[in-house]
């Protein structure tokens, strides 16, 4: 097996937050997001082809400092054979894991849990479930409509397997950023354990020119939305800001 790999970040501590992770950028992604940071993954093409040996030992060097092992992208469940090997060898050495998606695969998250491999999953909804505005949000038109039913089904397998896991939606202006559809992806995920809310932040990376040109939402309007989302029985609502990192909303 030789992955592709579009980079490695030795130390990270916002991904998943008490602990410090190895993290594994993979190459390929299923969805156009135009908000998208990291945009020079997307293609299957992207990043580099490495050995699986190759991969771990490089990882493994970080883990004097990194506690557990995760993946992102792009869409890591697009190589699931990557993730379970890792999280196999990770289980072998006593390391935690951690898994980024989309979640719009969640047979692989399905497969990981029954094995229990994953310990933490955050995965995105990134609008409400309706296929006219996902289509949207995330660069595609076809095929959408399972792609809803997939997201619903890794809400109903991380709920059913009592996984660790957190939703995630970045808060877009001219995207997603009104009251209304945060309440509707609360309702849809009020049994999740922890709900974030992300800020969005331009850069020269972002998939669209137009929203690389888009201010930040406020700190001030992520806490309103939170509190939308907590009116809705989610216990813990988060806000995520590059000023403050991870903070819990009353």
């Amino acid at each position: 097996m030789n992955p592709r790999i579009g980079g490695i970040q030795s130390v990270s501590t916002v991904d998943w937050s008490g602990h410090v992770t190895s993290l594994i950028f993979t190459a390929g992604c299923n969805f156009r997001c135009p908000f998208c940071q990291n945009s020079a993954l997307l293609s299957m093409k992207s990043g580099k082809e490495m050995k699986l040996r190759e991969l771990l030992t490089r990882v493994k060097r970080d883990l004097v400092l990194a506690d557990s092992i995760g993946f992102t992208g792009g869409e890591p469940c697009l190589q699931p054979e990557l993730i379970l090997e890792t999280f196999k060898w990770s289980r072998k050495i006593g390391v935690k894991t951690y898994l980024n998606t989309n979640g719009s695969f969640p047979s692989v998250i399905e497969d990981l849990a029954d094995q229990q491999l994953v310990d933490y999953v955050a995965f995105d909804v990134k609008a409400p479930l309706k296929t006219n505005i996902y289509s949207k949000l995330i660069g595609v038109s076809s095929g959408v409509e399972n792609i809803v039913d997939n997201v619903k089904d890794t809400i109903r397998i991380c709920s059913s397997r009592f996984l660790d896991f957190e939703v995630r939606t970045t808060v877009v202006p001219t995207l997603i950023d009104d009251e209304t559809s945060i309440r509707e992806i609360a309702q849809t995920v009020r049994d999740a354990p922890s709900y974030v809310l992300q800020q969005f932040y331009p850069s020269n990376t972002v998939l669209n020119e137009k929203l690389r040109r888009t201010q930040s939402p406020k700190r001030k309007r992520l806490k309103t939305l939170a509190r939308v989302a907590k009116e809705e029985g989610i216990k813990n609502v988060y806000i995520r800001t590059r000023t403050h990192g991870l903070e819990m909303v009353d």
